[in-house]
């Protein structure tokens, strides 16, 4: 046989990835950098090389994205932005008023993308006529995550308010047990404050103060009240949370050195990168509330625009991969969180998903369905700065509840 028939035959054997690599790399930058977050983001790059793409990872992980947006702003400066970007809250509208971002009518409406997505998303993924990103996710914000053997031999079962769920903590710290693990970024501790703040008052009370910035609200003493619950749950923390990532943090939960943690369902993917069970090895609940209501959290991604028509192809394989529905189910399945679009089901999904997708329905009919503060789909970042400030504060020192609602206003006030 010929040589350049052997070169042939060795060549239609190749998978057929391998054969169009030469179509080029699409960069991104994100901040997904635990394992079970780098695991969920693999079944999108998997999917864009079927398309013959490579994915060139930039991930810059820490502070719930800030410093990954930091490293965008530098490129940008530089006049050499990325392919993509993760976006959390306002940042995606906000590049899109500076003109970066490319618009996606076209990649919308071709694939129908605009009838999938819930409609509670479109305030973030479209300015004006324009969509601007892409949702990959919905992440319920106000989840509980506890250790069941833990729970189990200290009799407890879930609380149905912030007390019960104190005194919880309570029992954990007679037991030997740290009742509550988290960090000290403010992140961590705006977290737990802002679901203390709508699960005790509600939702309307909420809005008011987060949305709405009023003042009265903010200067309420219902507000002095949300700092007096943190402060006892203050007292359920080690002495060790210095510095304490949140994925650390779930790991004392998994491991049983802790009791429980509250963080966003992305906590989740940690628990089954373990290879643990819910409702086996580990609970979730909602944080306790007095009227149920579901804190959202999506993550996106925008495309900028490049002068390089093999970008811009390349830009588009990244957005039918993010769409695509096998890979929102499949990355879900992993990240902990469910599908963006409302038109996958999450029938096999695990319980905690499936009880994550039964109350978001049940929030968007009850008016109950609320943008979380700390990941930016509440406040404009200039107002969330500041709860983050203030909270992360008092959190770490001895300030006094009246101190810190004083702050807030004054904060707030300032930053109008």
């Amino acid at each position: 046989m010929k040589l350049t028939t052997l070169l042939a035959a060795s060549i239609s054997l190749l998978p057929a990835v391998a054969m169009a690599e030469d179509k080029g790399k699409v960069e991104g930058i994100h901040h997904w950098v635990s394992e079970s977050e780098v695991n969920a983001l693999k079944v999108i790059t998997d999917k864009l090389s079927t398309k013959g793409y490579t994915w060139q990872d930039s991930a810059v992980g820490g502070l719930s994205g800030a410093n990954a947006l930091q490293a965008l702003r530098t490129r940008l400066a530089a006049g050499n932005p990325p392919a993509t970007m993760q976006f959390l809250g306002y940042e995606g509208l906000d590049w899109a008023k500076e003109g970066v971002l490319r618009s996606l009518n076209e990649l919308y409406t071709t694939n129908g993308w605009d009838k999938a997505l819930a409609p509670q998303l479109l305030a973030f993924v479209k300015t004006g006529d324009d969509y601007i990103s892409l949702p990959i996710n919905m992440h319920r914000q106000n989840w509980v995550w506890a250790n069941k053997a833990v729970f189990d031999k200290a009799g407890i079962a879930e609380p149905k308010s912030w007390d019960e769920l104190i005194a919880a903590g309570d029992k954990l710290k007679q037991a030997g047990v740290v009742p509550l693990a988290i960090g000290d970024e403010p992140w961590q501790i705006l977290e737990v404050f802002e679901a203390i703040l709508v699960d005790v008052n509600g939702p309307d009370f909420y809005k008011k103060v987060v949305i709405d910035l009023d003042e009265s609200a903010l200067s309420s003493e219902q507000m002095v009240d949300v700092f007096d619950k943190l402060r006892k749950v203050r007292g359920l923390v080690d002495d060790g949370f210095t510095g304490r990532d949140w994925a650390v943090a779930t790991g004392m939960v998994a491991s049983g050195k802790a009791g429980m943690q509250i963080m966003g369902d992305w906590a989740k993917g940690e628990f089954l990168a373990k290879g643990m069970k819910p409702g086996v090895d580990f609970l979730c609940f909602p944080t306790p509330a007095a009227t149920p209501n579901y804190k959202f959290v999506i993550d996106a991604f925008g495309l900028f625009k490049i002068d390089d028509a093999a970008i811009t192809a390349g830009q588009d394989a990244w957005a039918e991969s993010i769409m695509d529905p096998e890979v929102q189910k499949n990355f879900n399945k992993i990240k902990g969180s469910i599908p963006a679009r409302s038109d996958v089901s999450v029938e096999d999904f695990d319980a905690c998903a499936q009880r994550s997708f039964a109350d978001r329905e049940a929030a968007v009919s009850s008016g109950a369905m609320l943008g979380g503060l700390t990941e930016g789909f509440a406040a404009q970042p200039q107002f969330a700065g500041v709860f983050s400030d203030v909270v992360g504060k008092f959190f770490v020192t001895d300030m006094s509840s009246n101190d810190a609602v004083q702050a807030l206003v004054d904060g707030i006030n300032n930053a109008r």
